[in-house]
C-alpha cells in the first residue's frame, strides 16, 4: 500500500510543498502536493525528481573515516566516537575557542538548535556560524534599515498582480523555478518584465527590456532610474511625505548623476536606463524581484537600499503586486 508524506522540497529557497511516495517504507516517487500555498500543487524538474538521490547508487550511506591515504567505512559508533574524542582532545590542548560549528538553511529549526546548543553547552564556545550571515546578511541589514524586517514585503504569489516587474541579480528560471513561473504568468496578463544581469538569463529572453550591466554596478543603475523618476515627476509625492524620511538627503545625493557617466559605469546604453526607469514608474502596481547576485558584494547593503529607494520613491511599496521582494538561496533561511 502507497504512503503520502509531506515534506518541503529540499532545491531552493521558495519552499514549494511536495509528497514522498512510500511502498513498504521505501522511497519511490515524488508527487506535488495539492493546494500548497506556494507550489500550487506543481514542481520544477528538480522538484519532480527529489527523491531520487536517496537509493543512488553513488550515495554515501555509511560514514567513512580517512585511513592509509584514503577511507575506510565504519560503524556510525566507531565514527561518532571518534569525533568525540578528537573534538574533545582539541579543546583540551587548544581551548574551546579553537573549535567552530558551522551550520546550514539545509537544516531544520531544531537540528540548528541542537548544534548551538552542542557548542555552547559541550564544547563551551560562541564559534557558531550560518550560511544565512553571508547570503543574505545585505537584505536583513538593508531591508530592516528601509522597513523595519529584512524579509519579502510581498508574497511570492503577489507577483502575479504586477503590472512592471524589475528582476535585477537572479537567474530566477534556474534557481527558482517555480517563482520565476509566477513571473511568466504576469507577464502573459500583460506585465511588463525588465531583467537587469550581467549574463542574459534564461528569464532575460522573457523581458521586455534587458540591461547587461557590468558586475558590481548595481547602485548607479538604479541610482540613474530614480534620477529619471524624478527629472520626469513620476515620483509618489503623497506616498514620500506621508509614509517615508530622508527624502531632501536621498534627492540631493542624485543631483551629481549623470546618464551618460552611468552609461560608461555600467555599460547599459542610457536611453535603456530612462526607458526601465518609466517602465517601472508608470505602472499602477511595480515589483522588484533580487537574489544573491546584487547581496554578496562589498556594496550589498547598499544594493538592496537602492532596491528600498526606488519601491517607496514610487510609492510601490504596501500594494498587491508592489514591493522588494528578495528570493532567499535555501528553503529554510530566516
Amino acid at each position: 500500500m502507497l504512503k503520502l508524506v509531506p515534506t518541503t522540497c529540499p532545491y531552493c529557497g521558495a519552499g514549494c510543498g511536495l509528497l514522498l511516495v512510500l511502498a513498504d517504507n521505501r522511497v519511490v516517487d515524488t508527487q506535488p502536493w495539492p493546494g500548497h500555498p506556494v507550489s500550487e500543487g506543481k514542481l520544477c524538474i528538480k522538484g519532480w525528481n527529489a527523491h531520487q538521490f536517496i537509493h543512488h547508487p553513488e550515495r554515501l550511506t555509511k560514514p567513512l573515516i580517512r585511513q592509509d591515504g584514503g577511507f575506510r567505512e565504519s560503524s556510525w559508533e566507531e565514527a561518532l566516537g571518534l569525533i568525540a574524542e578528537r573534538l574533545g582532545g582539541i579543546k583540551e590542548k587548544h581551548g574551546p575557542d579553537s573549535v567552530a560549528f558551522l551550520s546550514s538553511a539545509k537544516c531544520t529549526n531544531e537540528e540548528n538548535y541542537l548544534l548551538q546548543k552542542l557548542a555552547r553547552a559541550v564544547i563551551r564556545t560562541n564559534n557558531v556560524d550560518h550560511c544565512a550571515r553571508l547570503c543574505h546578511a545585505s537584505t536583513v541589514v538593508g531591508l530592516a534599515t528601509a522597513f523595519g524586517s529584512g524579509a519579502m514585503t510581498n508574497s511570492i504569489s503577489d507577483l502575479e498582480e504586477s503590472k512592471c516587474i524589475f528582476v535585477i541579480g537572479s537567474d530566477t528560471s534556474s534557481q527558482h523555478p517555480l517563482v520565476a513561473r509566477r513571473i511568466i504568468r504576469a507577464k502573459e496578463k500583460g506585465a511588463k518584465l525588465v531583467v537587469a544581469d550581467p549574463r542574459r538569463t534564461h528569464l532575460a529572453g522573457f523581458a521586455d527590456l534587458y540591461l547587461p550591466l557590468k558586475p558590481g554596478t548595481d547602485v548607479a543603475l538604479m541610482s540613474a532610474m530614480a534620477k529619471v523618476i524624478l527629472e520626469q515627476g513620476l515620483e509618489d509625492k503623497e506616498f514620500i511625505e506621508k509614509r517615508t524620511e530622508g527624502f531632501e538627503g536621498f534627492q540631493a545625493s542624485l543631483e551629481s548623476v549623470s546618464l551618460k557617466e552611468v552609461e560608461e559605469i555600467t555599460g547599459v546604453p542610457a536611453p535603456d536606463i530612462e526607458k526601465a526607469a518609466l517602465m517601472y514608474a508608470r505602472s499602477e502596481a511595480s515589483a522588484i524581484v533580487y537574489a544573491m547576485g546584487i547581496t554578496q558584494h562589498t556594496t550589498g547593503t547598499d544594493n538592496v537600499l537602492a532596491t528600498a529607494n526606488l519601491a517607496m520613491l514610487t510609492g510601490n511599496v504596501g500594494k498587491p503586486g508592489t514591493g522588494v521582494n528578495p528570493l532567499r538561496g535555501q528553503n529554510n533561511v530566516q
